[in-house]
């Protein structure tokens, strides 16, 4: 089941997603073809295009992509895990459509909540009955970022508007942050979301940045930045890997 909050693992799944776009100055394009993909699960073809530049003996690679229609499937994404948070006795959640855009190479998406909190009598094993509900439209704001060449992710803005419902057992801003935090720090602490891809992990290759951005027709783009200290022997094996193997995460 993929995680409501998985958003940052959003931008380095649809690196692979859909067709490339313009490289950044001073990078020269070196690979470009439908290439095999399995990221988390879900295997796909997709165009990819890597460009290289060199300085002062260190390799840097380049991937720019075009994710906007990787947005849909993320979007379902959210529903279907706001959908499985469901408990006879507890929390149950349920969600409006979410909206997701980006701006300054974070990730932002609203969506209208309400949860409800269900208790089964005094020893739990009662017939469930609804004691409390919370709702509200949720803004948030995550930020990726690079730590010692490792993808992470952090908690920018966060506010509550249109809010309903007031409890002990269902304080909604406390319950959606804890969500929150708690999925960005299991986030932030696999290899499968902060290191990169292979082929480019065995060369050791290390995120240098990542950034996102929409363009004036409402096309998102994506660019990360990889860098390793590493010779034309080891670009020569990744080209191999990738038109026989694809990229792996």
């Amino acid at each position: 089941m993929r995680s409501l909050f998985l958003l940052p693992a959003f931008l380095l799944s649809a690196l692979f997603s859909a067709a490339a776009a313009q490289a950044p100055a001073g990078y020269e394009k070196i690979y470009d073809a439908p290439t095999k993909v399995n990221l988390g699960g879900r295997p796909v073809i997709a165009d990819i295009e890597f460009h290289e530049r060199t300085s002062g003996g260190r390799t840097h690679l380049a991937l720019v992509t075009d994710v906007t229609k990787f947005v849909v499937e993320t979007e379902n994404d959210l529903k279907n895990w706001i959908a499985n948070r469901r408990n006879d006795c507890g929390e149950r959640w349920k969600s409006g459509p979410p909206r997701i855009s980006f701006a300054g190479s974070a990730i932002r998406f609203a969506i209208y909540l309400e949860i409800e909190y269900w208790a089964c009598g005094w020893n739990g094993k009662g017939t469930p009955g609804r004691v409390a509900q919370e709702t509200g439209t949720v803004d948030v704001t995550l930020i990726p970022y690079i730590e010692d060449g490792k993808l992470q992710a952090r908690l920018g803005a966060f506010t509550l508007s249109e809010q309903t419902g007031i409890s002990k057992y269902l304080p909604l801003e406390f319950i959606v942050r804890r969500a929150l935090e708690q999925e960005l720090n299991k986030l932030n602490q696999n290899p499968k979301f902060y290191r990169s891809p292979q082929p480019l992990f065995d060369e050791s290759f290390v995120y240098e940045n990542i950034s996102a951005a929409e363009t004036d027709d409402d096309r998102i783009v994506i660019t990360a930045l990889y860098a390793a200290d590493q010779s034309q022997a080891a670009i020569d094996r990744i080209l191999r890997r990738l038109r026989t193997e694809g990229v792996t995460q």
